[in-house]
């Protein structure tokens, strides 16, 4: 038999005040942990419950459901500056158990401070509980921790109850006495990091028999909280912790411990991976962090975990108990990196299947047409819809964590929709106009940062060589101060909340960034270097770092690898290079101008021209994170074919570019969306699967006319092109 350690001494020491012991005052909940789920770049404070359904009677024993409510976070940075996130605030979001919360993302990449303490204060509802020698808690509680330099994943700090009327409380005997002064030596020794109590010592016993019983002749068996934390993430990105209770005593390895990634509870394993760290929790419960596998396609996966090695705890999963985490290429936090073209793409709520809605301008800088059209594109497919705005509308984009949608018109106006609703206009910070070589607008485009739920608006503002941005907090409706730029602002900008980041890549040649602050406050780079093109949008994929920008009247892209970025005010240099792309048979109008990101796992890119034309390129960006000069990894070029439902030829929009692209959450494709016009007023939408496109089987290249990157007319199949009526 394995030799148990502190904590079963701890166990074996404690079970013995199960009996009698004396009255004590708080009974442990669950914990709060700063979670560093994307590392050098964004962290989060998340909050596992451990009452109810997740109830782990070994050192959690409330197994009434109680909820933490009215929810204040108080977060100290090092260097001195501090962050408050009120109940109003949504910093907090409701896990899909119902009980434990997922914490909105805080910068920590660049130049931003890491945080240094934090604290919770809330309520817990109800206060009266089912729970071995307690009744009754009281409402409030309060939770600090800290670390020194700053906070590290995995630092946490335990949520206690304080116990209120209703318990009776024998005298102690002589024995259980000694008892206690057995556990207040293993505390002063550092054997745990609180007093145990009344209601959490009489039930930590149940947990160390189970494992006893079990180890003389198999592994030990634990326990699994319903979900990870946070409950999604990104295939090969996110980090995510499995919380786990009855955990053996003894020494674990963090690379001995197996996560097993299952389609059901107890299926067969899609894949595995070795957890990152292991971190005491309390007495037998474990926080065991665990990147997603990279290659998981979007949906829900079970996990499981174990370790059989040698040297260490042995344990298994207990048959039936597993941890629910979301994979998605449409997360919140990877649909906030759409570019900022004139089209929003709404997708379902946290990776599910279903509706995929088009959000459609009528107008454009130099449009006169108001309103927004809608479309599903994917789902439900119906007719299109309309909904009237005041004044001429150029860009839109969407949150699928909230489901709204947010428009721009080329005045000052900000339209909140909600399906086909408009529901509120607002009024930016615009005191002048930018202009551009496609016209000039007031507000001029917009990107949703759906990790905090904010969208931020490229504008004219004075001040500034030619405009600059406004952020709009949605959680309150305020803005905060328009911030004008050194450099021009870009026509399309993109938001990376990951790296706390907004890509403004303008017309003057420069690759300017703006670093998102703690505080909310911006702070502009501009790039060590010019792009050597007319930079005509901004677009990058999040989950590797390499961002994009396309030469307007060229065929080149500018790429950058924002993973080895150095900030040195007020510039910053990164790995980048030009990639120009070689056609015969095609051409782009205006050369290559609008570009977007499908966000997920394909990291396929598209670049299109504008004012006219059908032709548009599928890039094959760098599938994994690195430090290098980024490369294309493969393009193809291809032309939108003629349609009736188009009128005939397609012909590409005006500015804003009339290009977005996205990662169906039906079947996990990359796809890009086209607005074609008659006029001055779109007229359909093109649906291009750049899967499709992309792939030389599928789509073969080359032929009399044609370069070896080229996809002629007939090469292309059919089904890569779906085209919608706006007519």
């Amino acid at each position: 038999m394995r030799q148990l350690g502190t904590r079963a001494l701890i166990l074996f020491t404690v079970a013995a005040l199960c009996v009698g012991s004396a009255a004590a005052s708080t009974i442990a909940v669950g914990y709060m942990s700063w979670d560093v789920n994307f590392p050098g770049n964004a962290g989060a404070f998340d909050i596992v419950n451990l009452t109810g359904p997740n109830a782990a009677p070994s050192t959690f024993p409330i197994t009434t459901l109680v909820n933490l409510t009215s929810l204040t976070l108080v977060v100290h940075f090092v260097g001195g500056g501090s962050a408050t996130y009120g109940p109003t605030s949504g910093y907090f979001s409701l896990d899909p158990d119902g009980e434990s919360l997922d914490g909105t993302a805080i910068p920590i990449g660049g130049t931003n401070p890491e945080p240094l303490s934090a604290t919770l204060t809330g309520t817990f509802s109800p206060t009266s509980i089912s729970d071995p020698g307690a009744d009754h808690i009281l409402p409030a509680f309060s939770v600090t921790f800290s670390d020194a330099p700053n906070l590290v994943d995995g630092d946490l700090g335990v949520i206690y109850a304080t116990e209120g009327t209703g318990g009776v409380t024998p005298e102690p005997g002589s024995w259980i006495l000694l008892a206690i002064g057995l556990v207040g030596l293993l505390i002063a020794r550092g054997g745990m990091n609180r007093k145990p109590t009344k209601a959490a010592i009489s039930t930590m016993f149940g947990g160390l028999l189970l494992c006893l019983a079990g180890a003389q002749s198999a592994f030990c068996q634990v326990t699994l909280t319903a979900n990870t934390a946070p409950s999604s993430g990104v295939a090969g990105v996110t980090n995510v912790s499995v919380t786990a209770s009855h955990v053996p005593a003894g020494t674990i390895g963090a690379s001995n411990v197996i996560a097993t990634f299952a389609s059901t509870c107890g299926g067969a394993a899609v894949t595995t991976l070795a957890a990152n760290s292991v971190k005491v929790v309390l007495g037998t419960t474990d926080r065991v962090n665990v990147n997603i596998p990279a290659g998981l396609v979007t949906g829900n996966y079970f996990v499981t975990l174990a370790d059989g090695a040698a040297g260490d705890a042995d344990f298994t999963t207990n048959a039936g108990s597993c941890s629910l985490v979301t994979v998605t290429g449409s997360s919140a936090v990877l649909n906030a990196c759409v570019a900022g073209s004139s089209m929003g793409v709404l997708l379902p709520k946290g990776g599910a299947t279903g509706n995929v809605t088009a959000y459609v301008p009528k107008g454009y800088w130099s449009g006169t047409t108001t309103g927004v059209f809608t479309q599903n594109i994917e789902g439900a497919i119906g007719p299109f819809a309309s909904i009237a705005t005041t004044n001429i509308v150029n860009s839109c984009s969407s949150n699928p964590a909230t489901g709204q949608t947010v428009c721009v018109a080329n005045n000052t106006d900000v339209y909140l929709i909600t399906g086909n609703t408009l529901n509120t206009t607002l009024t930016s910070g615009s005191n002048t106009t930018a202009g551009f070589s496609g016209g000039s607008c007031n507000n001029c485009g917009v990107a949703l940062n759906a990790n905090n739920n904010t969208a931020v608006i490229n504008m004219g503002v004075t001040g500034g060589v030619d405009g600059g941005v406004q952020v709009l907090n949605l959680n309150t409706n305020t803005f905060g101060a328009p911030f004008p730029m050194r450099e021009d602002v870009s026509e399309n900008i993109s938001v990376d909340p990951t790296r706390s980041l907004i890509l403004t890549a303008g017309e003057g040649g420069n690759f300017t960034i703006l670093q998102i602050q703690t505080d909310g406050s911006l702070k502009e780079f501009d790039s060590s270097w010019g792009t050597g093109v007319e930079n005509d949008s901004s677009a990058e994929d999040c989950s590797t770092g390499v961002g994009i920008t396309p030469g307007e009247f060229t065929n080149s892209v500018d790429l950058v690898n924002l993973n080895s970025i150095t900030f040195a005010s007020p510039n910053y240099t990164a790995p980048n290079a030009l990639a120009t792309l070689v056609t015969l048979g095609y051409a782009f109008s205006a050369g290559l101008s609008g570009s977007a990101v499908a966000q997920g796992s394909g990291h396929l890119a598209v670049v299109t021209g504008e004012f006219g034309g059908n032709t548009f390129a599928v890039l094959k960006l760098p599938p994994a994170p690195g430090t290098a000069v980024p490369a294309l990894v493969d393009y193809a070029v291809a032309e939108i074919p003629n349609n009736a439902v188009c009128g005939g030829a397609f012909s590409a929009g005006f500015d804003p570019h009339t290009i977005t692209a996205y990662t169906s959450p039906n079947n996990g494709d990359s796809f890009a969306v086209f607005a074609g016009y008659s006029g001055s007023v779109p007229t359909c939408l093109a649906v291009v699967d750049m899967s499709t496109v992309i792939n030389p089987a599928l789509s073969p290249r080359g032929g009399a006319g044609y370069s070896a990157h080229e996809v002629s007319p007939a090469n292309l199949p059919a089904p890569a092109v779906t085209f919608f009526a706006l007519h």
